[in-house]
């Protein structure tokens, strides 16, 4: 997992700095493949690594304009502004998870 997430996080932060937000899948694929030994430690190394990553992020960004927008925008959806935080991180976490077990489970069957 330590292999996966060192893969993971500066992956995902330099395709994202580039590309489209998607394209995070590609490092978390790789990582799939060559890191973890089991299926649910490549999931948790996805989730953990994009999904911690994005919620740093989201609340770098966040604090650099005084939490004006995050405040916006949960009142135009009627929400908490916390509740914003978790739709992050739940969208960065499952795809990176899944992409990551995705690349582990092609590599598992290639074998």
């Amino acid at each position: 997992m330590k292999t996966s997430f060192l893969i993971i996080v500066p992956g995902t932060l330099g395709v994202m700095l580039f590309l489209p937000w998607w394209t995070l899948i590609f490092p978390c694929f790789i990582a799939g493949l060559v890191g973890p030994d089991r299926g649910i430690k490549a999931l948790s190394a996805g989730m953990t690594g994009v999904g911690v990553l994005w919620l740093v992020l989201a609340l770098m960004a966040d604090w650099q304009n005084g939490f004006i927008m995050s405040a916006q925008v949960a009142a135009v959806m009627s929400v908490p502004v916390w509740v914003m935080y978790v739709i992050t991180w739940a969208v960065g976490a499952l795809t990176g998870g899944f992409a990551c077990l995705s690349g582990y489970l092609i590599m598992k069957r290639g074998q």
